[in-house]
């Protein structure tokens, strides 16, 4: 019984101090005022909720979109010191406050709320980089800058506005692709938000303002719209070189996901879902064939014919240097 009684409290201890660690590196993840790095060892899916929910999961004070790095494993000589699926686990927190995954993803204000992995070979490192929510620092005796992100419009915005914006203001697939991921990040953070309230959690003053001013159905509207067009582009052949390989790489990642779903059923003998696989595999490999055969369009930057005018005048001007 003593034997037993010790291991509960020493599970409690090692709770507590799990809980204090996190929020230790939460409160140092809001203090952040530029790009900085962090360290994962040691942490497990409760640490890593905490963390995420009390660093992450509101917007961070700060003048300049940041980068927050997180060590998250790597080769032998660090390797006891993290989970083997420590960066998933992590990924998982993030996506459960409404961070979405993007390889491309850059220190940019159109970049909030999105993070990407990274094996540095060179250092024998595995990286979580995170672009958190950025909110504007407090300003003295004013009330701040009351005009609506980019992305605040794309969420707010009632759909026939939506669709304005979108054939005005995002004329590429990247663009737009963008503004889905940015909608997708949305429904997940009022999906987050909404089972809070199912568990009858008191919500902060942000998530009762967030969730006062989302549509649920109007999120989804404007999703499928989007995704829609996206697919219109892609028959098109409406993709850049850069665009056609983000695809393609989407495509091979489905496609490796159901590859691995297929030997699952086959190993336990379902072989109705085995067949469903196999055909959703062949219409991907169709659909990275025709994708892969696309000629990519090269983008007209904006004010070409002016700037064409300018460099034609060029010449003689420097003849006269």
């Amino acid at each position: 019984e003593a034997s037993e009684s010790d291991r509960l409290c020493s599970g409690r201890e090692r709770r507590r101090m799990s809980e204090d660690k996190a929020k230790k590196l939460a409160a140092e993840i809001q203090a952040s005022s530029s790009s900085e790095t962090f360290d994962l060892a040691g942490y497990g899916p409760e640490g890593l909720a905490q963390l995420v929910k009390a660093g992450l999961g509101t917007p961070i004070r700060s003048a300049e979109m940041m980068r927050l790095t997180f060590v998250c494993g790597g080769g032998k000589k660090v390797r006891q010191k993290y989970a083997d699926n420590l960066p998933s686990l992590f990924g998982d927190a993030l996506k459960s406050s409404g961070f979405v995954e993007d390889r491309g993803a850059a220190a940019s204000l159109d970049c909030q709320g999105r993070y990407k992995f990274q094996h540095d070979t060179d250092k024998d490192l595995k990286f979580v980089h995170v672009f958190p929510r950025i909110a504007p620092p407090d300003t003295p005796g004013g009330e701040g800058d009351a005009a609506l992100s980019p992305a605040d419009l794309v969420i707010f915005a009632d759909l026939p506005a939506f669709r304005t914006m979108v054939a005005k203001k995002t004329p590429s697939f990247s663009q737009r692709r963008r503004a889905l991921d940015v909608l997708k990040a949305a429904k997940a953070r009022l999906a987050a938000i909404e089972a809070k309230l199912a568990e009858l959690q008191p919500l902060s003053e942000e998530e009762q303002s967030y969730y006062d001013s989302s549509d649920a159905d109007g999120l989804q509207a404007k999703q499928d719209f989007l995704q829609a067009l996206l697919e219109e582009m892609i028959a098109a052949g409406q993709l850049t070189k850069p665009e056609q390989s983000a695809v393609l790489e989407q495509l091979q990642q489905k496609l490796e996901a159901v590859e691995a779903q297929v030997a699952a059923a086959a190993a336990a003998g379902s072989s109705k879902k085995e067949a469903k696989l196999r055909e959703a595999r062949e219409k991907l490999e169709a659909r990275r064939a025709a994708v892969s055969a696309l000629k990519p369009i090269a983008n007209r930057p904006k004010f070409a014919s002016e700037i064409g005018a300018v460099q034609k005048r060029l010449p003689p001007l420097d003849a006269l240097q």
